[in-house]
């Protein structure tokens, strides 16, 4: 490929990618946190990232990609919790934290074997764990969305967008698990927590990353049923197979998320 071809490519993918990212951050301020945090759990980096990778390597390379990438998503867990922890230090401290702590964690996995079925098993240990832990520690008070500050969604879901365009076209170069890794870094919860902090505050950024928490499940799904379906079917089967059991998955989640809304208090 030409050198016009390549940068045609990557603006490509970087558009689309931040396209999608804008949408879901604007959908988690019109619905409020709780839903919001289920919404961003939709694979909104993940699926074009993987989409352009079957485009370019074969089912085994991008099999191993999603096993890597499901084993990060521990990591990302620990990113949410990590946020909803630091919240009142400001944006700034907290998504520094976060990036850290989900460094910590997400680097030591990417040196193991990625076996799916166990890094689903560790996923669901560190989901339930840090559940536990953002609950003990969000706080309940309640906070009401003002207005969007679209200048700086823009420019975050740009970023994003650019995160996906880089991984995809050097993935070759940093091979499957890594590319997986960085293909799973939280950039999307990253942008709608920094959107949610400066625009609407700590609590609301906070909130919605804790129900963040019970989003990213059907990331997990995604990558294991991609990693899972690539020996089983055509990748393109493959891939929107992923993609519909991930969106089943957030939309259970919805339904759960909302019946639990409408749930009355319990009086004291």
């Amino acid at each position: 490929m030409n050198d016009g071809g390549i940068w045609a490519e990557f603006t490509i993918r970087a558009s689309a990618t931040a396209f999608v990212v804008i949408f879901i951050a604007w959908m988690a301020v019109r619905v409020g946190p709780a839903m919001g945090g289920i919404l961003v759990g939709l694979p909104i980096v993940l699926a074009p990232g993987f989409y352009f990778l079957l485009r370019d390597y074969n089912a085994e390379f991008v099999s191993q990609a999603a096993a890597g990438a499901l084993f990060s998503l521990s990591a990302t867990q620990v990113f949410l919790a990590a946020y909803v922890a630091t919240s009142r230090k400001g944006a700034l401290v907290a998504i520094l934290c976060s990036v850290l702590a989900w460094a910590v964690v997400a680097i030591p996995l990417s040196l193991l074997s990625h076996d799916p079925l166990l890094g689903g098993l560790l996923f669901l240990l560190m989901t339930y764990a840090m559940h536990f832990l953002g609950r003990r520690l969000l706080s309940p008070a309640a906070t009401k969305m003002a207005g969007i500050n679209w200048n700086l969604l823009f420019a975050r879901g740009v970023a994003a967008g650019l995160l996906v365009g880089v991984v995809t076209l050097l993935a070759g170069t940093l091979g499957s698990s890594f590319a997986g890794l960085l293909m799973a870094f939280p950039v999307g919860f990253s942008v709608v927590a920094l959107s949610l902090h400066l625009d609407h505050g700590a609590v609301a950024a906070a909130q919605t990353m804790q129900a963040g928490i019970g989003g990213v499940p059907s990331l997990a799904v995604f990558t294991l049923a991609l990693s899972l379906a690539l020996h089983m079917m055509p990748p393109d089967a493959a891939f929107l197979a992923a993609l519909l059991l991930s969106c089943l998955a957030t939309a259970l989640f919805t339904v759960l998320a909302r019946r639990k809304q409408r749930r009355p208090a319990p009086a004291r």
